[in-house]
This record gives C-alpha cells, structure tokens and sequence, in this order.
C-alpha cells in the first residue's frame, strides 16, 4: 500500500539528517501537511526526498553515507565468491557445463577479508549509532523474528561444524546425499540470508529505532560463520595431527561470542 506524504516524508527526513535535527523537521511539517492534498504538496513542497534533500547538511549527510558504504562492504564483501561459486556450482549441475567452475575460479578471494571486515563492521556500527541513533519506548516489531532466524541459522552453522570437525560423516551423508545439494551451497544460502536481513537492519537502525542494528550485528556474525565454514571446506588442507580442530573451534567461538555480545548490547 502506498504511503502518504507525511510518512515517506518522515522516512526521507530519517535518511538525510540525524534523529535529532529530523524529529524537529518533521514538528514544522506536520503542520505545513494538515490538511492539504498531495497534489498540492509535491506542487509547492516538490517530493518527499527533495524536500528533505534540499535541508541536508552536505557535510553530515556525506559522512552518513561513507559509514553506510563502509558498513554495507564490511557485510557483502566478503560473500562474493562464496554466493559466486555456490550458484556456479548448481548451474554445473543443471547444466553440465565446465564453463560455470571457470568463472568460480575468476573471482578474487573476497572471502578471506572476513577475518578483517567481520570486527570492523561490528566497531563501526555499534560506534556510529550509538552516537547518533535513537531508541524508541516499545521493542519494534520485526526484531525479534529476524534474531530468531539468524540464530537458527548460526545453530545450523555450529552443527555443521560439529558434523565435519568431528567427523561425523554419516550423518554429512545422509543430510547432504549423492547427486543432491552440497554443503557449500547450502551454507551459500545461509550468506544470502544473512546478507539480507543484515542490510535490512542496516537501513532500518538509520530510519527508525537503532536498536534494528542487534539485526546487522547478528548477521554479521551469522554470515562470517558460514564464510568461515565454507573457507574450510573449500580453500584450506587438513592436518592429520592430533587435536587439529582446535583452531578452527576457537575461530568459531570467537566469531559467535562477538556476535552474540554485539547483538546483546545493541537491544539495551
């Protein structure tokens, strides 16, 4: 359903300028809006955005949107060539063509920024709208749920680590059985997902309540545990050493401990 102009109004005053500056704009408007028809409006006022654009501080707005750029790379980045490689990989099998792998192997390795994006983004974010967020009275909807499923999708994560750490292959077979869909495009899935909500919760913390940046720390940590996961089976070499999944538990844990805190303490 379409807005009104008060609402997109309100969502482009929330883009442009900070909570503050945006909560006293939109006082003025409500009441320049009372009453008068759209037409009128987008005649003497022009659209919502360029209303809003036009009272930007370029300079701030500018800097909202550098943090923005920083925080929307720190999460889809390093999902380039897992998401790449793992659609490239289903078109093989659909197809039968060689031609889909090649194109895998062209793509650089924006994977392994994980290891530097991952805390960045999760810096930034908490720093940045901690400074300039606000916080409404009641928890907004839709918050919980996006939790809900990026938990569960960490937890299907950890169970795969399990499987693999552990070396239950067994049940590796059983879930993921010959001719069906591998681990690594199913973990390709769990990043789309996690990309989605974690910009979603990106742009939402900007436009409404910060508290929505519980959904892009949550995602980050979501996304770089599948990432991680989905490095280990596809680019590194096993040690037949003992004990040689030590490593890989404590990169696990860190990656979900810091998520885990970071989303804690966004919803304060």
């Amino acid at each position: 359903m379409r807005r009104d102009y008060l609402s997109r109004l309100s969502l482009a005053a929330r883009w442009y300028l900070p909570p503050a500056e945006a909560a006293e704009v939109l006082e003025d408007y409500r009441e320049i809006v009372a009453g008068r028809s759209e037409e009128e409006l987008r005649r003497d006022l022009g659209t919502p955005r360029a209303a809003m654009k036009q009272l930007a501080q370029p300079r701030a707005y500018r800097r909202w949107l550098a943090v923005f750029g920083i925080l929307s790379v720190c999460l889809l980045l390093p999902m380039v060539d897992v998401v790449e490689t793992g659609f490239s990989m289903l078109l093989f099998e659909l197809s039968r063509d060689g031609n889909f792998l090649a194109l895998a192997n062209s793509v650089p390795a924006t994977s392994q920024l994980t290891v530097l994006l991952f805390p960045a983004g999760t810096v930034l974010s908490f720093v940045w709208f901690r400074r300039t967020g606000e916080k409404g009275k009641a928890l907004p909807k839709g918050i919980l749920l996006l939790l809900s499923i990026l938990l569960l999708g960490m937890a299907w994560v950890w169970f795969l680590a399990w499987t693999i750490l552990t070396e239950q292959w067994d049940v590796l077979n059983f879930l993921f059985p010959q001719n069906g869909y591998t681990v690594t495009q199913v973990l390709s899935l769990n990043i789309l997902v996690a990309g989605a909500a974690g910009m979603a919760g990106l742009i939402k913390a900007r436009l409404g309540d910060h508290r929505w940046l519980a959904v892009y720390m949550m995602s980050l940590a979501g996304a770089g545990l599948a990432i991680f996961l989905w490095r280990m089976l596809t680019r590194m070499n096993y040690d037949p050493s003992a004990n040689w999944q030590f490593p890989y538990w404590i990169r696990i844990a860190f990656i979900t401990a810091v998520g885990l805190l970071g989303t804690g303490v966004s919803l304060c």
